[in-house]
């Protein structure tokens, strides 16, 4: 079973990766790499999907109810975050999207553990499966379709 500090750290291995794609200059950061979608698209798409979950943490270290559960319309929400993003510039949505991660796991650590690993109202999800199904999962499979594509261009 994982503890708060270790899905914490999972979750610090995305702005260890966004960091490194500083390097890049804009127009690889936008150049399309999945169907439409650039690596700017796929970082404001996970940006998009922090913000949303930060507001859950609140309402979970508020002892508010929180259903757990993927978005009831995730390809509007997808394209919502991807369209927000394409505003920025990419440098800027990069460090954005860090300062949204730092946040993200900022709240985390003021959840308290029992709630943590407690099965939550109306769901199949405790906040550990949550974490790691829907984010570290989620990181990784992005992370890795922007180094293959990486790989391509160096």
């Amino acid at each position: 079973m994982a503890t708060i500090s270790g899905i914490s750290e999972d979750l610090e291995r995305l702005i260890v990766f966004i960091s490194d794609l500083t390097p890049y200059s804009d127009d690889a950061l936008r150049k399309p790499i999945v169907g439409t979608w650039s690596i700017q698209d796929i970082i404001s798409h996970i940006m998009g999907w922090d913000k949303s979950f930060i507001q859950t943490l609140n309402q979970i270290i508020n002892n508010e109810e929180v259903n757990l559960e993927e978005h009831h319309d995730v390809q509007a929400f997808n394209e919502a975050s991807v369209t927000f993003g394409r505003t920025m510039k990419p440098h800027d949505l990069l460090k954005e999207a860090i300062s949204q991660r730092k946040q993200l796991i900022l709240k985390l650590s003021m959840v308290p553990e029992s709630a943590f690993n407690r099965q939550f109202h109306n769901s199949a999800y405790t906040l550990e499966t949550f974490l790691q199904e829907m984010f570290i999962s989620h990181d990784k499979h992005h992370e890795e379709q922007i180094m293959k594509h990486l790989q391509t261009v160096r």
